[in-house]
């Protein structure tokens, strides 16, 4: 049993690398997004914590993703610089500010969800329909697990 969770573990990882490198080359090089893919997440992150023409803060930020408030304010300002998001002063608390996708911030990330969901089409296209059904069940039993084993704050159903 050992043995198959070092592989089991090691499977997992290289599946998450290989679709890190292949959201970094399918997004950042060949659709010409001067985005890393960790900025992608925190577009989406935003995009999902807007509610209305309210976007999230800085704090609701890094809470949903798990980094430090300062290095999400570094991320943020980058994104700023870079004119994918702004930053908007909140009419009920003058030091509240909230975070919005610029229009070109909505451009890249509506290309990010239809890369995701070209992705997922053409995976689900590698696997007949009862292997897919067997697949989802087995990947949120393995969700369960991992979840099952942290605190209630840590295992919150995570999306962006």
């Amino acid at each position: 049993m050992g043995e198959f969770k070092f592989e089991f573990d090691k499977l997992l990882s290289k599946i998450h690398h290989n679709m890190t490198k292949l959201e970094e080359k399918s997004l950042c090089i060949d659709r010409n997004l001067n985005l890393t893919v960790n900025e992608l997440h925190l577009l989406e992150c935003i995009k999902n914590g807007t509610k209305g023409d309210d976007g999230p803060t800085i704090s609701a930020i890094a809470s949903k993703l798990d980094i430090t408030r300062p290095s999400t304010t570094v991320a943020v300002n980058k994104l700023t610089s870079k004119k994918y998001v702004e930053k908007i002063g909140c009419v009920n608390d003058g030091r509240s500010v909230r975070i919005k996708l610029t229009p070109k911030g909505e451009k890249a990330y509506e290309i990010y969800c239809d890369y995701r969901k070209e992705t997922e089409d053409a995976l689900a296209e590698c696997f007949k329909e009862d292997e897919r059904k067997l697949l989802a069940a087995a990947l949120d039993k393995i969700n369960v697990f991992y979840a099952g084993r942290l605190s209630e704050k840590e295992s919150e159903d995570f999306e962006f």
